[in-house]
């Protein structure tokens, strides 16, 4: 008599960015991983089925039959998936902000009298370059003649802005800027400019009952965030990114699974 499977999964799920030319980025980068690819910290992974529209053709003729249905045939649906995570590397970062993310990683170096146009005054204004050297000291001059600090201008030098106070200097007057500046390893995101991407999503399933393996392979969802995204919550914050599945020229279908266990 077969052996009653009660279904209990646990696993790794990764996920790669597709770019527009088909090109897969890791989510999480990690050369000692053997798909280059840390897993996702995921809490939960639904596939859902919407069926496509029903067409019905109905009986003509003259008797009691008029009217009733003779024939229905139901049109290709849709499959989408869900995913809700419990970390948010950059890419995901991206996602929930509606925009686009870069590499922003600075080497460390200087700058040497660079004309600086004050904008606006009494608010921060964002210089290049982020962690500004307290030493050797900034030097701001206006027309060759050196600005106090605390006084007519003030600096964070970890956030890298600068706050114009001083009396004399007006908007759109020119100073000039010299700083040092540490490397920065760091990220830009370009917010609501692409509100869906595009993963490739893999799953190295374990039936945690009977040991069975399983093997998931997601071709293309198209996934955006699903919900409202509270920043200051007391919880940590756990995104929910849902979308389409696309089946891609060449692929049967738009996920594949396969379960396997070895032979006693």
């Amino acid at each position: 008599m077969a052996n009653v499977k009660v279904r209990q999964f646990a696993g790794d799920v990764r996920l790669w960015t597709i770019a527009s030319d088909g090109t897969k980025t890791p989510v999480i980068p990690e050369s000692a991983d053997p798909d280059g690819n840390q897993p996702i910290e995921t809490d939960a992974f639904n596939f859902t089925y919407e069926a496509g529209d029903t067409t019905t053709i109905t009986s003509k003729r003259r008797d009691s039959r008029y009217g009733q249905a003779i024939h229905t045939s139901t049109q290709p649906g849709q499959t989408s998936v869900s995913l809700t995570l419990l970390e948010m590397p950059v890419p995901i970062l991206a996602r929930v902000l509606y925009g686009e993310a870069a590499d922003a990683d600075i080497a460390a170096g200087s700058v040497t009298d660079a004309n600086f146009t004050v904008t606006e005054k009494n608010v921060p204004i964002a210089l290049p370059h982020r962690y500004i050297s307290s030493s050797p000291a900034p030097v701001v001059e206006d027309g060759g003649t050196p600005l106090a600090v605390g006084t007519d201008y003030v600096i964070d030098y970890r956030r890298g802005t600068i706050m114009i106070k001083a009396a004399g200097v007006a908007v759109n007057d020119v100073l000039t800027l010299s700083y040092s500046y540490q490397e920065v390893t760091g990220t830009t995101i370009l917010g609501g400019a692409v509100p869906e991407q595009d993963f490739f999503i893999t799953g190295d399933l374990e039936d945690r009952n009977s040991e069975e393996q399983g093997l998931l392979e997601v071709w293309q969802a198209r996934l955006t965030v699903d919900g409202d995204i509270d920043w200051l919550s007391a919880e940590p914050v756990q995104p929910t990114l849902t979308g389409l599945l696309i089946t891609p020229v060449g692929k049967p279908s738009p996920y594949v699974f396969r379960a396997y266990e070895a032979v006693a």
